[in-house]
This record gives structure tokens, C-alpha cells and sequence, in this order.
């Protein structure tokens, strides 16, 4: 029996891979049409919320390196297509599962997309779902460390989508407040205005927080002994926006410690400045370029002058020979 000499390829590799679909609909903007019903809206956002699970239990196991698994550089950057400079050549290699940083970035995409058709429809769609899409935003946002994605969002929802006709729930109300006071605070490193909208919102809304209060007195005082107490103690989400601070206390803690101490225990100094035990003494010198030197289990951060040798108390003519 005789044919053509097989070609080495399969039949089924001219089949084109599934289109993700999240990733089938464009944007508003740019003319995309697809998200103008609200129908399409509340199937799209269904969808958003099952990747964002699978995300969550797929990465279980280190979930807070896949929250800060995209490039940093690009976390005070426009939101792009996609978000955070991720590379292209990441989303197009062949791998079973993709990397964390690519999730991250189709979710933020996604919520982008829908962001942009939900504010384009406004007038026509429930204001109880536009909240709820700019609220799950702000969350995802939140953890991964994009501020383009969470900061105007959170504005938006307090400025425009919490109305006396449809107030947020209270709860939700004091932590996006919170969120954006110390989002100022602590990442736009802008105190004053951060105290004045802790301000307006007691007069506006009773807004009462003892974390955010600590928070703000912490870094008015360069008190990182509190900054790091209140880190440990509030939830995932504050301590994600407190950590846009985290190198700047850690480095005045640095600072204080090198004015007052001749010299300190390793591993006081090292969680002590950094509020995490995960630091390793090495670690800290690499990030900090300390010129410390170490002895044994202790940190010689300057050694103490020697005293000058004391004259004798008779003068050359009076020395006896």
C-alpha cells in the first residue's frame, strides 16, 4: 500500500487555539460593541469573578507572590493593553498553565474593558451593578498593586456612585475611605491632603478609623515601631495600599537606628526596621547597601572614638631629668 510520505504534523495542528473569552471583547473606546447591553455586562463580569477564583486557588499556595507578580515598573503607569507591560512573547508561549503575571494582567484588562462600558451606559444600567463592578475592581486592583486600575476607580465610586438614592453599605463606605486616605498617605506620600480627606469624611459620613488614625500619626512621626504593629494587624487589602510605604519606613528606621546605636543585635535590627521576619540580615544589606560591618550576632554599626592620652600635668621646663 503506498501514499504520500507523512508530513510530520498532525491534523489537528492546523486547528487554531480557543479564543479566550475574556480576551474576544475590545474596548469601548475603540469602538467594540459588545459590552453596550447590560446583559452582556452582568455575563462578562460573572466570568471576571470565576477567572479571579481560579486565580485565588490555582496560585493557593503563594498567593500573595502572584499578587505582586507583575513588573513593577509599571505600577504608576497608565493602565495598557495589556496592563504592567506584561510581554507578549509570555502570552503567546505553549504552556499548560500561564504565569501569574499574565492572569493578572487579562483580569485587569477585563475589568478595564467592563469599567469602560458600565461608565458609557451609565444611564441605562442598575447603579447598584456599576457599584459593584467599580467595588470588585478596587479589590482586585488593590492586591495586585496597580494604582492606574484602583485609584480612579475609587474616586469615582465615591464621588459618583454613592448617592443618597443608593448609599454604599456602611461597611463599605469606611474601607474604601480608608483605602483612598491612605492611599495618599502612603503611596502619593501626600500627608496633607490625606488628613483633609480624613477630615471631610467625619463631617460627611462619621467616618471613624483607629487603623488609618494610627497609620497617619506613624508616618507624621516616623514612628515605624506602630506603622509596622498597625501593618500586621489590619487585613489584606489596607496592608497591600500601607505597603506602597514600606520601603520609606524601613529606610528611616534605618536611619534612626545608624544616628543612635553604635552597634545592635542582628535580628532586632532586621525585623525591627522591616516589620517582617521574612528579612534576612543579607537581604537587608542588598537592598539598603549598608556598609555595616558584622560581628557574630551583632551589627557594629560605628565603633566608639578612643580618647585622646592625657599630657602630663607638668610643663617641658618643669620635667625632672
Amino acid at each position: 500500500m503506498t501514499g504520500r510520505a507523512p508530513t510530520g504534523k498532525w491534523p489537528g495542528s492546523r486547528l487554531k487555539p480557543v479564543a479566550d473569552s475574556l480576551e474576544t471583547v475590545g474596548f469601548v473606546s475603540k469602538g467594540d460593541r459588545k459590552l453596550l447591553d447590560h446583559k452582556a455586562q452582568q455575563d462578562y463580569y460573572d466570568k471576571i469573578v470565576a477567572r479571579y477564583i481560579e486565580f485565588c486557588a490555582r496560585h493557593s499556595k503563594d498567593l500573595d507572590s502572584a499578587w505582586l507578580s507583575l513588573p513593577r515598573s509599571a505600577s504608576n503607569d497608565a493602565t495598557k493593553n495589556p496592563p504592567a507591560s506584561v510581554p507578549q512573547s509570555a502570552k503567546c508561549a505553549a504552556s499548560p498553565s500561564p504565569s501569574a503575571a499574565t492572569e493578572l494582567s487579562t483580569l485587569l484588562l477585563s475589568l478595564r474593558k467592563l469599567r469602560e462600558a458600565v461608565l458609557a451606559t451609565a444611564s441605562t444600567i442598575p447603579i447598584a451593578f456599576s457599584q459593584r463592578v467599580h467595588v470588585f475592581s478596587i479589590k482586585v486592583s488593590i492586591q495586585a498593586q496597580h494604582p492606574p486600575s484602583y485609584f480612579p476607580s475609587l474616586r469615582y465610586l465615591l464621588g459618583h456612585l454613592h448617592t443618597p438614592s443608593n448609599p454604599l453599605p456602611e461597611s463599605e463606605l469606611k474601607e474604601h475611605l480608608s483605602y483612598l486616605i491612605l492611599d495618599y498617605a502612603c503611596r502619593q506620600e501626600d500627608l496633607l491632603t490625606a488628613f483633609e480627606l480624613r477630615a471631610r469624611a467625619r463631617r460627611q459620613y462619621n467616618f471613624q478609623s483607629r487603623e488609618v488614625d494610627r497609620v497617619l500619626q506613624a508616618i507624621a512621626h516616623d514612628n515605624w515601631i506602630v506603622f509596622w504593629r498597625v501593618r500586621k494587624e489590619v487585613d489584606s487589602l489596607m496592608r497591600a495600599v500601607m505597603n506602597w510605604a514600606e520601603d520609606r519606613v524601613r529606610r528611616h528606621a534605618l536611619k534612626a537606628v545608624g544616628r543612635a546605636y553604635l552597634g545592635v543585635d542582628i535580628a532586632w535590627v532586621v525585623e525591627g526596621c522591616t516589620g517582617d521576619q521574612a528579612w534576612t540580615w543579607d537581604r537587608l544589606v542588598e537592598a539598603e547597601k549598608l556598609g555595616w560591618q558584622k560581628e557574630g550576632d551583632r551589627i557594629i554599626i560605628r565603633k566608639p572614638r578612643s580618647k585622646p592620652k592625657a599630657e602630663s600635668p607638668l610643663t617641658p621646663t618643669q620635667e625632672t631629668t
